[in-house]
């Protein structure tokens, strides 16, 4: 009887905490929300006012018909979907190679990796510069998808790799005896095996390109090539109609976040297991 009534206290105390972690968590999203169904232009209040008395959703429609919102919609598609098919692509046959053949500079290879992991991105900037200078790569999307799409490998190979260690060889070796191709090994065997860390790593790449912001305004300097977090950033900064609006902003980075929300929904499922397979092996 104690033992269940401790139990239950447990469960209590654990489920308060969730709860309240929860709040904490969600308050913020709530309080945009709020400011963008508000005809008055405030942020900041000395009221704890969630729903505000003048409700509209006039900001959403503002958003899409002013200023090129559109544009930079289109700008972030385009990097963030290419980056993340460039590095599960990459990814997928990186990490298979690794995980699967025994060549010269293999072990060197994965530690190198891992030191160009260990060091923050923006260090490089400097140099990236000089070399898309060179390259003629400045205010050009395809630079910037090189960029994410070279940070975002060095996750995927790695995650990739330690997921397909856990996958039996024998599998393989099996399908080889009735005929099948390395690709067809890959396409058919491996592939469908490895969902959950595909699932993973398209998460996380289509988070890091489609958020970015530095580098996108180091070397990006045409409005036209704009992404959603630069053009966001020019709502406020730049004199205007979109100047100091608040509750605009708020509509629009609710906008921005709301293809990540869907994305992570979907791919819910997969991500326990890819995540903690992917770490188990390195």
């Amino acid at each position: 009887m104690k033992k269940d009534k401790k139990k239950l206290f447990v469960h209590l105390g654990a489920h308060m905490i969730l709860i309240i972690f929860s709040v904490i968590a969600i308050f913020p999203i709530l309080w945009i929300f709020s400011t963008s169904i508000r005809t008055s232009n405030t942020m900041f209040s000395s009221t704890l006012d969630l729903i505000p008395k003048d409700i509209t959703l006039e900001n959403y429609k503002n958003i899409f018909t002013q200023g090129d919102f559109l544009i930079w919609i289109r700008n972030s598609t385009l990097v963030a979907g290419i980056t993340t098919l460039s590095s599960i692509v990459f990814g997928v046959l990186g990490g298979y190679a690794f995980s699967r053949f025994r060549f010269k500079g293999r072990k060197k290879g994965m530690s190198m990796l891992l030191l160009l992991n260990a060091f923050p991105n923006v260090l490089a900037m400097v140099a990236l510069y000089r070399l898309f200078s060179i390259l003629k790569l400045i205010d050009n999307p395809f630079g910037l998808i090189l960029i994410y799409t070279s940070w975002q490998l060095v996750f995927a190979i790695w995650n990739i790799k330690g997921f397909l260690d856990t996958i039996p060889k024998e599998i393989e070796e099996a399908a080889l005896i009735d005929g099948a191709g390395v690709l067809q090994m890959l396409t058919k065997i491996i592939l469908p095996l490895s969902k959950p860390v595909i699932a993973v790593t398209t998460l996380f790449a289509f988070l890091g390109s489609w958020n970015e912001y530095i580098f996108g305004l180091t070397f990006i300097t045409s409005q036209d090539y704009y992404t959603l977090p630069m053009g966001l950033y020019n709502l406020q900064s730049n004199a205007g109609s979109y100047s100091t609006n608040w509750s605009l902003f708020a509509a629009g980075s609710l906008i921005v976040a709301l293809p990540i929300a869907i994305l992570f929904l979907f791919l819910q499922k997969f991500l326990t297991s890819g995540l903690t397979n992917g770490g188990v092996k390195g």
